[in-house]
């Protein structure tokens, strides 16, 4: 990261962020006492230096999978592709044909499947698979006797990893899927053989079953991709027990080459990578005046009870000087607590006075560090007090105490009914819950 803040470093010595001001304000308030220009120049290298980071960590996977992908896009040599072992299942590879050198079709997917065991291992279990296969082809069908749905004609067994292909008896009646013609129309029925053939490596059996179809067309494919189909499915089966499955180099008197298809992964990657950074980039900013927002938060609850302390300090005889630097050498000297930018605020001005700034100087400077309207007021009544003397001060404080707690309890209430608002969904939705487990059961009975 060290590399990337050094980047940032360089950057920000070229241009400025648009609302570098705004952030600098921002880091004032939540960082009193410290420059507020280092404060913002560490925030916009950290914010710059993490975004080019994450920019560069996903341009970087996306070029490893770039690289990564044209290394396999070689010419298949001799046609040949790596199976799977046993067990370990079909696989798909996305290759790019090529007809007599040029490019004929872009990232045709192809099914290489597992390595088969032989017949010998499999034959018991045919009769098994029969049985099975009696009540699934029907469907929606109730019995053979009167087929008016379109059968199921599975293609693999659920029980074993056996394929299923079909013979239609009568095409006029279903097509090789199994549904019914669109142009069949004999009301009387018709008896229609299906002849199922169950393979697996060189082991086949056929078994034929008889169903009576009662009153749909194949369109078919462009004749040269139904072609490339259809002859990388025969060579399949005939190189099904190797190692490796051979692709066809001629079909329909083209010659075909094949390469591996680009995978868009790298692209998406790269996506992914600059649109997280945009959002980490105007995340920060968020972030930020989600503190700001709060801190000005905590400075109005603290506010009624500051103002109280210094009412009775200073209706205790002492001056307002006295009363504002014990209040805040008082918070200086805590043990434990939480932190209060309002008396750190305090902290920094009675530090202030004490290095020579007068103090109707020093508590306006107060009142406009803290930017909330409450404190301004405070500071301004504070200076006013030095210009024009103590009398009256008291008086205006204890109105400031009431004002102050009445606001409070006001904004207690308020945030009451925003939580009781919030509550509203959650609440909906277990009514909804137990409404359905109070209904449901109702209905049902009622249905019996």
């Amino acid at each position: 990261m060290k590399a990337f803040y050094f980047i940032a470093e360089r950057i920000l010595k070229i241009f400025t962020p648009k609302g570098t001001e705004t952030v600098r304000e921002e880091q004032m308030l939540m960082h009193p006492g410290e420059s507020a220009a280092k404060l913002t120049h560490e925030y916009y290298v950290k914010k710059i230096g993490s975004v080019l980071f994450l920019v560069f960590g996903g341009l970087l996977i996306s070029m490893i999978i770039l690289i990564y992908d044209i290394n396999q896009t070689e010419e298949i040599t001799g046609g040949q592709i790596e199976r799977n072992a046993y067990g370990e299942g079909d696989k798909t590879v996305t290759l790019d044909l090529y007809k007599e050198g040029e490019l004929y079709e872009r990232e045709k997917e192809i099914v290489i499947e597992e390595r088969r065991y032989t017949e010998n291992e499999l034959g018991p279990i045919f009769e098994e698979v029969i049985k099975e296969l009696e009540t699934k082809i029907l469907g929606e069908n109730s019995s053979p006797d009167h087929i008016d749905h379109d059968l199921n004609l599975v293609k693999s067994s659920g029980l074993y990893p056996i394929d299923i292909e079909w013979m239609i008896g009568d095409y006029d009646a279903l097509d090789s899927s199994g549904h019914i013609q669109d142009g069949f129309h004999d009301s009387s029925g018709k008896i229609v053989p299906l002849t199922a053939i169950l393979s697996y490596g060189a082991a086949e059996e056929s078994h034929v079953f008889s169903v009576r179809v009662f009153p749909r067309y194949r369109k078919e494919n462009d004749r040269l991709n139904y072609e490339i189909d259809r002859s990388i499915s025969e060579y399949a089966e005939e190189t099904r027990t190797l190692g490796t499955q051979v692709l066809p180099d001629e079909i329909d008197g083209y010659r075909f080459t094949y390469e591996r298809s680009l995978s868009h992964t790298w692209l998406y990657i790269i996506a992914i990578s600059l649109l997280s950074a945009f959002i980490l980039y105007m995340g920060k900013d968020r972030d930020l005046k989600a503190e700001v927002v709060k801190r000005e938060r905590e400075m109005l609850l603290d506010y009624p009870e500051i103002v109280s302390k210094l009412t009775l300090l200073i209706g205790a005889g002492l001056t307002l000087r006295a009363a504002f630097e014990k209040v805040a050498i008082d918070y200086k000297n805590r043990t434990f607590g939480r932190r209060s930018f309002a008396l750190e605020e305090m902290l920094i001005t009675v530090n202030r006075m004490r290095s020579g700034v007068s103090e109707y100087e020093a508590y306006l400077d107060f009142g406009k560090r803290c930017a909330v309207r409450r404190y301004t007021k405070l500071g301004a009544l504070f200076s006013q007090n030095i210009k024009k003397g103590s009398t009256g001060l008291l008086p205006e404080l204890e109105r400031e105490v009431h004002d102050a707690f009445e606001e409070r309890k006001a904004n207690a209430r308020k945030q009451g009914e925003e939580a009781g608002t919030k509550l509203l969904l959650p609440m909906a939705l277990m009514l909804s819950v137990v409404m359905i487990i109070v209904i449901v059961p109702a209905f049902m009975a009622f249905s019996l």
